[in-house]
């Protein structure tokens, strides 16, 4: 089951599966993004929970790269094409965070600056063994923006995170699983079925408890443990009264598969 939702000059979405919705990044040389490519894949991810019924996405790349980030031919020296290509990678990263379902990224080759930081927004990283990890940004007289100086830390620690950012390094697969950088390593030609596999499975539980989860661990981060209990405090109660919750246990009781519905 593949259904074409969406193709463009820079990525093409597939319904994989039930529920799950496969994007993958074509654009040529090695993935790069454009803002107005950012911005359309920005628009598909805020919708493809209400137009395609997605419960889980999985991001991959295609040929020798998952992304390398921004298209730096489209660069302009002026503050003000900075800032809005700042503002609307930012967006893009937060909405991938904060978006209504949760995002797998399949890294499949080359997963460098702008490219990483889009990775590190997932929800969690499964690499193939042959994919390259960094922020060369220092380089070029640039850094790891757009949420990159703070999820990069937050994943790996401060000194790793300024390892790489400081050196401009590129790490393998193996290496970059080793400090936490990516949260499982397979063969690269089992990575796209290894990714689908885990979103089938996310896709098949309770969606109210997988928003739940993902909000309650996104707030703890932002800002805090207190403000991760107090998230925790207000969704417990209504989600142990929400028809997922009544339809979780009687599946249990009665020894069935739930069956959650989207809503």
């Amino acid at each position: 089951m593949t259904d074409s939702l969406l193709k463009n000059e820079v990525f093409e979405a597939v319904l994989a599966s039930p529920g799950v919705v496969l994007v993958r990044i074509i654009s040529k040389p090695l993935g790069v993004f454009t803002i107005a490519a950012r911005r359309a894949l920005t628009a598909f991810l805020e919708s493809v929970q209400r137009d395609h019924g997605a419960r889980c996405v999985v991001l991959i790349g295609s040929g020798q790269a998952f992304s390398v980030g921004s298209n730096i031919r489209e660069f302009e020296a002026s503050a003000a094409w900075i800032e809005e290509a700042r503002l609307v990678e930012t967006r893009l990263n937060e909405t991938i965070e904060r978006g209504p379902v949760p995002v797998i990224a399949a890294c499949n080759g080359h997963t460098l600056g702008g490219g990483m930081v889009l990775a590190l927004a997932c929800d969690f990283r499964i690499a193939g063994r042959s994919a390259s990890f960094g922020v060369p940004e220092v380089k070029l007289g640039a850094m790891a923006t757009a949420t990159g100086t703070q999820r990069l830390p937050m994943l790996v620690g401060r000194g790793q995170a300024l390892r790489l950012m400081l050196t401009g390094q590129t790490i393998g697969a193996e290496e970059a699983y080793r400090i936490g950088l990516v949260e499982e390593l397979v063969g690269d030609d089992e990575l796209e079925a290894r990714a689908l596999a885990v979103a089938g499975l996310i896709a098949s539980q309770s969606p109210k408890a997988v928003a739940a989860s993902r909000r309650s661990v996104s707030a703890g981060l932002r800002n805090g443990y207190q403000a991760g209990l107090l998230m925790e405090e207000e969704i417990t109660v209504p989600l142990g009264l929400s028809d997922d919750a009544i339809e979780g246990k009687a599946a249990f009781v009665e020894r069935r598969p739930p069956r959650f519905v989207q809503g």
